[in-house]
């Protein structure tokens, strides 16, 4: 204990964790996977958090020798530390109580069995207070993902140890304190549960017309009909196409002689309408392709190589996910002006992700120029409206909602990926709302949004008021502040007294007791057997 201690109430005193340690720090078997599938259950690493495991029955089994049943058993008040881990979870402990003993114990983790002078609680509460954690890792080896202390560092660690008596106090109201903690967390996040359905709710009344019903009637024969904006979308679709078409054949040399050429365009075709809701009046289905063009990414190939290219961000399923895009995390790409043409974002762009798992396949949000320039990946379908007047965002709630059901039944699932084509993106239906509509649901979302994420952020004020509040506590009770100190405790000091006197007994029984022998005139015996005779070795 070389490092600096503050200052303890009287009648604590400043010890080491090996100190309390009644039979050594043992660290956990290590089993290959062969032996695992039946057998006695095994604690892991991600079997628990801090003070809280997973029942017995539904632990790993492990097939182990009976010795080694015997030797990394879990006994009631022992305590199990996590010695490898990632550097957040390392130090994780676990005070074993009779509700939650799994048999065994894994390697990466060790067990210490405490005196009865010392309450594991205690020292449990203590190792996940800051101070406490920050002391038993302070000598960890470092790895790039994870980390590891040894027994040394866990037995050298400086604990603060008040009189038994108050430690058992110091434990009640911790947990006392505790469970009103956990009570006001688990409501928060009962609440942020319902707010994360609500806005589900918001989204689905939304894309049924639901959440502008009352709107929509007070506006009753004052609304172009969706059907009249699909007649100019249909215009301004063929458009692009023939214009399309033109560049083409101007960069083929070539120049047409008449309109035959605009025989080759294909007509959009109508969804399916037998299995799809009834719409609210003045709306009407449409396909995905009728309104949108679309379009796939640049493919990864470390292969291709270009003369003429430039490093460009595109983006890739992990950046699109449902409702908004993450861009944390940017990769590049390399890929020539030809391909950066056709693939870059522009404002308003909607992307779907075409691969994944399956429940994560259509999802996505739209583009708004987070980046000057960025292009999308083939796992990355872009959509490109025809009309301004269309809401990008719609488009998006409509897939991020009812199209999570409509992508999960259409993709193809392969062993460890799901996809979706491009044929399957196009058939995607769309409920259209008239124009002026449409502009309405965005302000209402938006609205209910704006709310919704008001009431999250204060949520998680709260959440991390509480975990702040919790180490609060705890720095408390390791100060000697969180309960009153009774002068008619024993002293910490006559505590190690014991436990230095109990360790001093076991040694002494621990050692051969010899015998007197009597001499006599008997047949010399060997030297083993001698020793074997005069050596008593308690159970």
């Amino acid at each position: 204990m070389g490092e600096e201690l503050y200052e303890l109430p009287k009648g604590w005193v400043w010890t080491e964790i090996e100190t309390l340690v009644e039979s050594g720090i043992q660290n956990g078997i290590y089993l290959p996977k062969s032996e695992y599938g039946s057998g006695t259950p095994i604690l892991r690493i991600d079997d628990f958090q801090d003070g809280f495991s997973r029942p017995s029955n539904q632990l790993n089994l492990v097939r182990a020798k009976p010795e080694d049943i015997e030797k990394y058993s879990l006994n009631e008040g022992d305590l199990v530390i996590n010695r490898v881990n990632s550097p957040s979870h390392l130090g994780k402990c676990l005070p074993v109580r009779s509700r939650n003993i799994p048999a065994l114990f894994e390697s990466n983790m060790m067990r210490l069995r405490l005196f009865q002078a010392a309450n594991v609680f205690f020292l449990a509460f203590y190792l996940r207070s800051r101070l406490g954690k920050s002391r038993l890792i302070s000598n960890a080896k470092w790895a790039v993902n994870q980390a590891s202390i040894n027994q040394t560092d866990v037995g050298t660690t400086p604990v603060p140890l008040p009189p038994l008596a108050e430690q058992h106090r110091i434990v009640a109201k911790i947990e006392e304190l505790f469970t009103q903690l956990d009570a006001g967390v688990e409501l928060l996040k009962k609440v942020k549960a319902k707010l994360k359905r609500y806005r589900q709710a918001v989204l689905k009344a939304a894309v049924e017309g639901n959440l502008t019903k009352e709107w929509r009637e007070a506006n009753l024969g004052e609304l172009e009909p969706a059907s009249v904006l699909l007649e100019r979308i249909l215009k301004q679709r063929r458009e692009k196409w023939e214009a399309e078409q033109l560049v083409k054949m101007k960069a083929q040399g070539k120049t047409p002689k008449d309109d035959s050429w605009k025989l080759k365009y294909k007509e959009p075709v109508a969804p399916d309408t037998s299995d799809l809701a009834k719409l609210p009046d003045g709306w009407c289905w449409v396909r995905l392709d009728t309104i949108a063009a679309l379009k796939g990414g640049i493919t990864k190939d470390s292969n291709r190589k270009f003369e003429n290219f430039k490093i460009i961000p595109y983006l890739r399923v992990a950046n699109v996910q449902r409702g908004y895009l993450d861009l944390n995390e940017i990769k590049e790409i390399e890929a020539n002006e030809t391909i950066i043409t056709e693939l870059l974002l522009k404002k308003n762009d909607i992307l779907f992700n075409e691969g994944g798992d399956r429940d994560k396949l259509g999802r996505g949000w739209i583009w708004q120029e987070e980046i000057s320039e960025c292009i999308h990946q083939n796992h990355v379908f872009r959509g490109r409206l025809y009309n301004s007047d269309l809401s990008a965002k719609f488009v998006s709630w409509c897939s991020n909602t009812y199209g999570a059901t409509y992508f999960m039944k259409e993709g193809k699932q392969t062993t460890n990926l799901a996809s979706i084509n491009l044929s399957k993106l196009s058939a995607f239906p769309i409920p259209l709302p008239p124009q002026e509509e449409q502009v309405q649901i965005q302000c209402e979302v938006e609205l209910s949004f704006s709310v919704i994420d008001q009431l999250e952020k204060t949520i998680d004020t709260n959440l991390k008021r509480a975990e702040k509040l919790r180490q609060t506590i705890l720095k408390q009770a390791f100060e000697g502040k969180l309960v009153p100190q009774d002068p008619n405790d024993e002293p910490a000091e006559k505590l190690l007294e014991r436990i230095k006197a109990e360790k001093a007994n076991r040694e002494a029984d621990k050692k051969p007791k010899h015998q007197s022998t009597i001499k006599s005139k008997q047949p010399r015996k060997s030297k083993t057997t001698a020793t074997q005779l005069e050596l008593k070795l308690d159970d």
